[in-house]
Formats: structure tokens, sequence, C-alpha cells
């Protein structure tokens, strides 16, 4: 049975406020993560976090789900913007969900060119 997505009532960030992805972004990775979405939430879509106020190292290290990764990704709420994502304030602060319209190629090729390469996280002892 779906549960509706918790979706807290707060402004949407800036355009440069930095948008963090746990680990490398592989496609079976995000069509596992996106279809147990849509399996609990009726939604297909993907958890990231965001870095307000704060540095990304910070937000990384502070954050129980960030820092179990050995790797980030990096965007910003305006790049995803622009390529057509939507970013919904969800869960706890600083939880979103980026929407996802499906699963093609396509999508998750224009999702992949929003997001830097990988990087070592920055919040794990010794890597930042």
């Amino acid at each position: 049975m779906l549960q509706p997505l918790p979706i807290r009532r707060e402004q949407p960030p800036d355009d440069a406020v930095v948008v963090i992805r746990a680990g490398v972004m592989d496609r079976q990775g995000l069509e596992e993560a996106a279809s147990r979405c849509f399996d609990g939430y009726g939604v297909l879509g993907i958890s990231v976090e965001a870095a307000i106020n704060t540095p990304v190292a910070t937000a990384c290290r502070t954050s129980r789900h960030l820092i179990r990764y050995r790797h980030v990704r990096l965007s910003t709420f305006g790049r995803l913007r622009a390529s057509g994502f939507a970013v919904v304030a969800t869960f706890a602060h600083p939880h979103f969900t980026l929407t996802l319209p499906d699963l093609s190629e396509l999508t998750i090729a224009r999702l992949d060119r929003c997001f830097d390469e990988p990087i070592p996280n920055p919040g794990r002892p010794g890597q930042g």
C-alpha cells in the first residue's frame, strides 16, 4: 500500500545551493533507488541532501546517510531545475527527493550530466 510522500512546507533553496547525492550514481543503483521510492510512495525519485548554509564537507560529515558512502556527487538546485528536474523537500531537513519522469536512458543520461564526477566523500575521516 502506498504512503504519501512526506513533503515539508518550506521555500525552495536558491539555485546556487549545492545538492549532494551519496555514491557514484551508477545506472543500476539509480534504478533501484527510484523503484523503491515508487513502490513506497508512487513517485520515481532518488534521495539527495542539500548543503544549505554549510560547507559540503560539514554536510557530509554530519549526515548519518552521507557519511556511510566513500564517494559523493555534487550539483546545484539551479543545474537540476535548468535540466527540468523537480527537487521536493521531503522527510527531515536537509533531505530532498529528486523526482524523475521515467527511467529511460535519456533521463538517466540527462540526470548524470547535472552532477559533477564522483569525488571522495569529504566528510569521511582522512578524505576531507
